[in-house]
C-alpha cells in the first residue's frame, strides 16, 4: 500500500508543481470565492470557527480564502503542528497577525494566540477522489486531527486542491478520515 500511495503522491505533486504563477493566482481567487460561499452555506447564519492552513510549496494559496472569510466575519484559525501522526492544535488568526516558524518549519500563530477548535476545516492534500478520500503528505496528521475532533462533535472537513490533483481512486487504510467535500478552481465537490 505504501508504494501505491507513494507513487500516486509523487505523480500528483509533480503535476501540481507545474502550475504556472498565473494559473495559481487565478485558482486561489476561484477557491477563495467558492470556499467562502461554501462556509456561508454550511454556517446557516452562524459564525463557526474555520480552520485553514498557511500554504507551503505549490499548494493552493489559501491567503485569499482566509481574507474572504475574515471579511465576512468568520473566525479563522491556523494549525500548529506538535508531532508527526499527532493531532494538530489550532490557534486564532486574522490577516496581519504575525506568524512564527514552528518546530517543523511551518508558519504558525504564536503561543500567545488563543487555542480554538474548528467546526469547519480546510485541509491540504496531494491527491483526492470523489468518494471523499484525500492522500496527504504521509504523516497522518490530518487523519489524527479529524479523528480527535470528530470524537468530540461533528466537524466538516473540506480538501483544497487544483483539479489536476483528482485521482480515480485513493487507496485507503482504516485510519483514513473521509472528507465531506473538496474545492478546486473549477468546482465544489460534495461527498456527503
Amino acid at each position: 500500500m505504501t508504494d501505491i500511495k507513494g507513487n500516486l503522491r509523487r505523480h500528483t505533486l509533480e503535476r501540481r508543481d507545474l502550475v504556472s504563477p498565473e494559473e495559481a493566482h487565478r485558482a486561489a481567487e476561484a477557491v477563495a470565492r467558492q470556499g467562502a460561499a461554501l462556509v456561508e452555506r454550511l454556517a446557516q447564519g452562524g459564525r463557526p470557527i474555520v480552520a485553514a492552513y498557511w500554504p507551503i510549496r505549490s499548494e493552493v494559496n489559501t491567503r485569499p480564502l482566509i481574507e474572504a472569510l475574515c471579511a465576512k466575519g468568520f473566525r479563522v484559525a491556523l494549525p500548529v503542528m506538535t508531532a508527526v501522526r499527532r493531532p494538530l492544535l489550532f490557534r486564532a488568526f486574522e490577516p496581519g497577525d504575525e506568524l512564527e516558524k514552528g518546530p517543523f518549519g511551518l508558519s504558525e500563530p504564536p503561543v500567545e494566540k488563543p487555542e480554538v477548535e474548528p467546526e469547519i476545516l480546510f485541509a491540504p492534500l496531494a491527491a483526492f477522489d470523489r468518494r471523499g478520500y484525500r492522500l496527504g503528505y504521509g504523516g497522518g496528521i490530518y487523519d489524527a486531527t479529524l479523528a480527535g475532533l470528530r470524537a468530540k462533535r461533528p466537524v466538516v472537513a473540506i480538501g483544497l486542491a487544483y483539479s489536476l490533483q483528482e485521482a480515480a481512486s485513493i487507496p485507503t487504510e482504516p485510519h483514513d478520515q473521509r472528507l465531506d467535500g473538496f474545492v478546486t478552481e473549477r468546482e465544489t465537490i460534495s461527498c456527503l
